[in-house]
């Protein structure tokens, strides 16, 4: 066959391969049988056979797996950047100065701007070919996502064909969200099951557009904005607000909550206007987004390496919220800490109701004065936990009650000590009933021994019934005990067993966490693990010796010595023993550890835990840091990367992307 013909004939096959693409993996309603489809397809392979030269990246030969394989991995056509951050009106009066610089303009010459909020959310990819959806992805690193098409397609409103006429190619982007009803709802679904709750809604609407199955997806009531696109051939379109407009006829999901204005000064009160707003929004927002209008001016500014030069983010600060102190209650902690807890009037803080705020120890009571009926701010620390930020001495009426830090454990009564070099007071009765519960919570938790289905409630009523004291206990727990009891049916019972006989097989460093050794953390645990290699030749060390473990100070070492030489502790050891739980590193400390002596930093989003790879690389010897220094061997960048990048690129740090991480856990880092 001559080219020109060969050319044609390719040009339609790939035109009714797409064709019956969208309607198999799309629309469920096939046209044409498995054989007539695996014909074409054939077809056409023979025919790229024969002229190479004509193959191209997006022919149906090409493409990566089919378009209803979940997670199947694909490269956007234009890579999804992020964006730079400002935090206040100098930071953006300083970013107009700069675009007018790069376009010869007059430094106060005021731009136009679309401003936009940021949606705290998962960014996703579309490509549509010829007008049909080809596949729907994750943002992943940026250069690589996901195939996540059936799951995206159970948000509503999103188009699988565009209207006439449509493009060649283009790629539209968005944000898939969840509402903060529905983020509630999801979270009380997942204590109800003994599991976790997820810590906010974009952690949410991750897990549930990365489930499997679909349905599954489709219950979470997923929705979504789009706000930009990618690669675009053929789209008249001549500016941001024109481009959301086209969205809006098109059918595509778009945020109302958009403003056209001139000069930064405006787009900085549009942000501010929204910092007051946001909690009357039913989804979370993080800030807002500055583009400049135009897209000719938005082609002439280009791009850095990592962000377009025509848009910045504003991000908004963390909300705060005044509401009144009721009462301050004393809660025990595991190691015996006593915390001072508010509570207060019920306030809807970033979307929950919030009627408990920490107020941390005894002196943070004392610095901000806070009293019994005090009016106060309130705010999530790390987005999460609720806590008192100031007293609003100003609203005082008199009525308000001092509150006495007691002498006294609020649980058992034993006189609180505290030691000269902490801030936290203690109660320190190792029998003291406060701490049980707590420590056993502690023990079954994810990053302990990890027994799901373990829940608050199950503890609870496992004391109440005297069936369990300690940790051991949970060994030796049987069938017939659990099954009568509320909140356990057979089923349910089973699966409990099931976990916790799993959990003996537990690494050491987790076990050595599960015990609540006071300072030991994660990452001391591992290091511990990794430099004595069981938990018996560790009990058996001199506090000497613990002090010459790298990154294990003299409080620490003596934490644990003295831990490890109680009557109890060594007790519980034992009896954890008798019931087979492992107490010996996988390997011995020299061994499998490749990335000994190297340093990562962690930055963005990924797609996997962080905790989870930050555990993988410390068990592969690698030490994980904060911060990027000059002595820093590798960032790990995910979605969203932030300054760290910067400084790593401005440093000469190497890279790790999502495409090379599965590679680094293998413990082959990049050259």
């Amino acid at each position: 066959m001559r080219k020109p013909p060969a050319a044609q004939r390719i040009t339609q096959l790939r035109e009714q391969i797409r064709y019956h693409n969208y309607r198999y993996h799309i629309l469920d309603d096939p046209e044409i049988s498995d054989a007539e489809y695996d014909s074409l397809m054939r077809e056409l392979r023979e025919l790229e056979a024969q002229h190479p030269e004509l193959v191209t990246p997006d022919s149906p030969t090409q493409t990566v797996g089919a378009l209803g394989d979940t997670f199947t991995p694909v490269n956007h056509l234009v890579p999804m950047l992020s964006l730079d951050n400002t935090f206040n009106l100098e930071e953006l009066q300083e970013f107009e100065r700069k675009l007018n610089r790069l376009l010869a303009l007059d430094e106060a010459t005021p731009q136009e701007y679309l401003c936009e909020l940021k949606i705290d959310g998962l960014g996703v990819n579309l490509y549509y070919q010829q007008g049909y959806l080809q596949w729907a992805a994750t943002r992943g690193n940026g250069v690589t996502g996901e195939i996540i098409t059936r799951n995206l397609l159970t948000i509503p409103g999103i188009p699988t064909q565009l209207g006439p006429p449509a493009p060649p190619h283009l790629e539209i982007r968005g944000e898939v969200y969840l509402s903060w009803e529905e983020f509630a709802r999801i979270n009380q679904l997942q204590e109800s099951k003994g599991k976790p709750p997820f810590k906010n809604p974009r952690n949410a609407a991750a897990g549930s557009l990365r489930q499997k199955d679909p349905a599954v997806t489709a219950e979470r009531s997923l929705r979504a904005f789009f706000y930009t696109i990618g690669l675009s051939e053929g789209l008249e379109v001549k500016s941001q607000q024109e481009l959301l407009n086209w969205f809006d006829a098109q059918g595509f999901p778009t945020n109302p909550y958009r403003q056209r204005v001139q000069g930064m000064e405006a787009a900085y009160g549009y942000c501010q206007s929204w910092i007051q707003r946001r909690e009357k929004l039913d989804f979370a927002v993080d800030g807002a987004v500055i583009k400049v209008n135009s897209f000719t001016l938005q082609e002439e500014l280009g791009f850095v390496s990592s962000a377009p030069r025509w848009a910045i983010a504003f991000k908004f600060p963390a909300a705060e919220v005044a509401t009144r102190v009721l009462d301050i209650v004393v809660q025990v902690g595991r190691t015996g800490a006593l915390t001072p807890v508010a509570v207060l009037e019920p306030r809807l803080l970033e979307g929950t109701v919030v009627s408990r705020a920490t107020l941390h120890n005894r002196d943070h009571v004392e610095r901000l004065g806070v009293r019994i009926g005090d009016r106060v701010l309130i705010h999530k620390a790390g987005g999460i936990i609720p806590e008192v930020i100031k007293v609003l001495n100003e609203e005082r009426t008199g009525r308000e009650r001092s509150f006495p830090f007691p002498d006294t454990c609020p649980v058992c009564g034993t006189p609180a000590v505290q030691a000269p070099e902490e801030v936290a007071v203690r109660c320190p009765n190792p029998d003291c009933p406060g701490k049980v519960a707590v420590r056993i919570r502690h023990f079954v938790s994810r990053r302990a021994m990890n027994i799901e289905g373990l829940g608050e409630k199950h503890i609870e009523q496992l004391l109440d019934q005297e069936l369990i004291r300690d940790p051991a206990d949970l060994y030796q727990l049987t069938l017939e005990q659990l099954v009568p009891l509320d909140r356990f049916g057979e089923k349910s019972a089973q699966n409990l067993l099931q976990q916790i006989t799993a959990s003996k097989q537990r690494p050491l460093n987790q076990l050595l966490f599960a015990l609540g050794i006071q300072h030991v953390g994660d990452r001391t645990a591992l290091l511990l693990a990794r430099h004595f290699g069981s938990l018996e030749r560790l009990c058996q060390v001199s506090l000497e010796e613990l002090e010459q473990v790298p990154e294990v100070g003299p409080v620490v070492a003596k934490s644990v010595y003295e831990a490890l030489h109680d009557p109890e502790m060594a007790d519980l050891i034992q009896r954890l023993q008798a019931a087979g739980v492992g107490t010996t590193a996988a390997s011995s400390p020299s061994q499998d550890q490749p990335l000994a002596g190297l340093s990562f930093v962690i930055t963005g989003t990924l797609a996997r835990p962080r905790r989870e790879v930050k555990a993988q690389l410390e068990t592969l010897g690698a030490r994980v840091i904060d911060s990027v220094s000059a002595q820093t061997d590798f960032l790990i960048a995910g979605s969203n990367p932030g300054s760290k990048l910067a400084k790593a690129q401005a440093l000469g740090v190497k890279i790790v992307d999502e495409g090379q991480l599965e590679q680094v856990l293998a413990g082959k880092p990049p050259a």
